[in-house]
């Protein structure tokens, strides 16, 4: 009896001494902020706008959207309840839209504050916006043949991330390359068009500011180069005049696979980096006779090397102007020569360092050729 009567105090006790306490927040009163647009107002003030889903409005599949400006990202959070019909909560935000103006003057401080909010969620994507992040969110809003503008925007990216047209940049992404010396961050880049929304490919960075950008197909070759290469489809010039009353003309490859390898060697005592990209593929979009012959298909596949190598080369001396190394060789510089590191600026080095590329594609099968 005793026994029993010491276990019962105990569990009694128990739920006093050991009971948690939690801020209670009813979901109907709570709005989940999907996406965050930031961007400079014309009085120089940060402009933040959310975009929530509005349950329980007058209109099915709206979303609302409010907006503040202040000198500081709290201070336009809190401004937000002076306008919003809920509490608004930012542990669900899929993506962080910066405008590119803001961009290109540096986004480290408030990434940093993104960094720090425990209740910011460290996977949300990092997209630039040609253009102003609260027209975005608004415009989006009036598409009728779209889904609800959180769905929307989301859907897009993920279409094309998978699609390899944008990179995938969360936020701990951005930070990783941002904070690791020799590496620079890139991140998705859209912009508000008449009709819808489009992706115009990445925005390249050098440090925290925005220096450059390229287009889907220039990004599906530079995220090949970065080793993070999905399933792609690559599209290419005609090799051959090609007489056709359609208008049709060049080749497509599908399914494209790719593996590739980043060395740096010391020439001269200055680091030379080479990089090897091998490609497979089906072709499944030619006009071409005699295509079943051994010799046709190993000169098709030199020549589409060839124009895959001339395009690279384009997009690594292009990033070599900016000074921006999406590839993260100066990352590898730094493990092997770290002496040379300590020695250089790697923004001018990089400028200046000699990069060779090396391409080998093999289509696989090949379909309808016409």
């Amino acid at each position: 009896m005793r026994k029993n009567l010491i276990a019962f105090i105990t569990s009694l006790c128990s739920l006093f001494l050991f009971s948690g306490c939690w801020d209670l927040r009813l979901v109907d009163r709570t709005g989940f902020a999907l996406q965050a647009g930031i961007e400079l107002s014309p009085e120089h003030k940060l402009l933040l706008t959310s975009s929530y889903p509005a349950i329980g409005a007058k209109e099915k599949n709206r979303d609302e959207i409010v907006s503040a400006e202040g000198y500081l990202m709290r201070e336009a959070r809190n401004k937000h309840l002076t306008t919003s019909s809920k509490l608004i909560s930012y542990g669900k935000v899929q993506q962080f839209l910066f405008s590119k103006d803001l961009a290109m003057l540096g986004i480290q401080p408030l990434m940093e504050i993104l960094e720090r909010g425990p209740l910011n969620p460290p996977v949300s994507s990092v997209v630039i916006v040609d253009g102003s992040p609260k027209e975005l969110l608004e415009k989006a809003e009036t598409f009728t043949d779209k889904p609800r503008s959180s769905l929307y925007i989301n859907q897009l990216l993920v279409n094309n991330i998978n699609s390899t047209h944008t990179p995938d940049t969360c936020t701990y992404d951005f930070l990783i390359r941002y904070f690791a010396p020799g590496f620079d961050p890139i991140t998705p880049l859209i912009k508000l068009e008449a009709d819808g929304i489009r992706v115009l490919g990445s925005a390249l960075f050098a440090g925290d500011k925005m220096v450059g950008a390229i287009d889907p197909q220039q990004t599906t070759l530079l995220l090949a180069m970065m080793g993070q290469f999905k399933k792609a489809n690559l599209f290419f010039d005609p090799i051959a005049p090609e007489m056709t009353e359609s208008g049709k003309k060049g080749l497509a490859l599908t399914n494209v696979k790719s593996r590739r390898k980043i060395r740096v060697n010391a020439e001269n005592k200055h680091p030379v980096a080479d990089i090897t990209l091998a490609l497979t593929g089906s072709l499944i979009e030619y006009r071409r006779d005699a295509f079943d012959q051994p010799s046709v298909q190993k000169k098709i596949e030199e020549q589409l090397a060839g124009q895959i190598k001339q395009a690279c080369l384009e997009i690594i001396h292009y990033t070599q102007e900016l000074g921006s190394d999406p590839l993260g060789i100066g990352n590898l510089v730094r493990a092997k020569y770290p002496a040379y590191w300590q020695q250089v600026d790697w923004s001018t080095a990089y400028r200046e360092m000699n990069i060779n590329l090396s391409i080998k594609l093999e289509i696989l099968q090949f379909g309808a050729i016409h």
